[in-house]
């Protein structure tokens, strides 16, 4: 079945920019509201699946979700945002709801900070190889190369709490050599985006 025009505009990643250059900033708020209703959704249902079946005693789980520990989640975090994969660091949330809300949010967003970090470093050796350099900037689509030349280090900070693609924008900032100590700066508001999502799904684990 065919996509419906709007349906397709919606998820499309080069129309956060309007045709002055601008970012859609209307679109955007959108599209994290849909996205953001979508995981907690799911979450929220998933979870109560999970206590109906009985599997909050289930001895197997409990035990990987233990075993599983600081050093799984800080890599698998690290990893997402450094890295362009199809995956999101929500879904590790279920995972840390029983650790102290500060472990939490300082684990995550530390390794999401170092993966950035990594991905900028990346972007800023890719940027000395005119070839790779080309090639890195095609595939990231020309939004991208100008939502960082239009807001600078907005443009982190931005994609750090939306749906932006964090790590592709962290490695065409190193790409285009957005200033290391702006973007370390900008980079932080990730303690933030962690900070807020640890309170929403904790909220749902209280409804649920």
């Amino acid at each position: 079945m065919k996509m419906p025009p709007w349906l397709k505009s919606l998820f499309a990643k080069e129309t956060y920019l309007k045709d002055d250059g601008t970012l859609d900033v209307r679109k955007l708020l959108f599209r994290t509201f849909l996205l953001m209703l979508f995981i907690f959704v799911a979450y929220f249902f998933a979870l109560r699946y999970y206590r109906l079946s009985g599997l909050d005693h289930n001895a197997v789980v409990q035990r990987f979700i233990d075993n599983f520990g600081v050093h799984g989640v800080a890599i698998y975090v690290f990893l997402v945002d450094l890295l362009v994969l199809p995956l999101s660091v929500d879904f590790i949330w279920p995972f840390v709801m029983d650790w102290p809300p500060m472990t939490a949010i300082l684990v995550m967003g530390a390794s999401s900070v170092a993966g950035a970090f990594c991905a900028y470093l990346f972007g800023r050796l890719v940027g000395l190889i005119p070839v790779f350099r080309k090639w890195v900037l095609k595939q990231s689509g020309t939004h991208t190369e100008q939502l960082i030349t239009r807001y600078g280090i907005w443009a982190i900070v931005i994609s750090g709490l939306t749906p932006l693609p964090f790590s592709t924008i962290c490695t065409v900032a190193g790409i285009l050599e957005l200033k290391v100590h702006h973007f370390v700066l900008a980079s932080l508001i990730r303690f933030v985006r962690m900070g807020i999502y640890y309170m929403i799904f904790a909220g749902l684990i209280t409804l649920g």
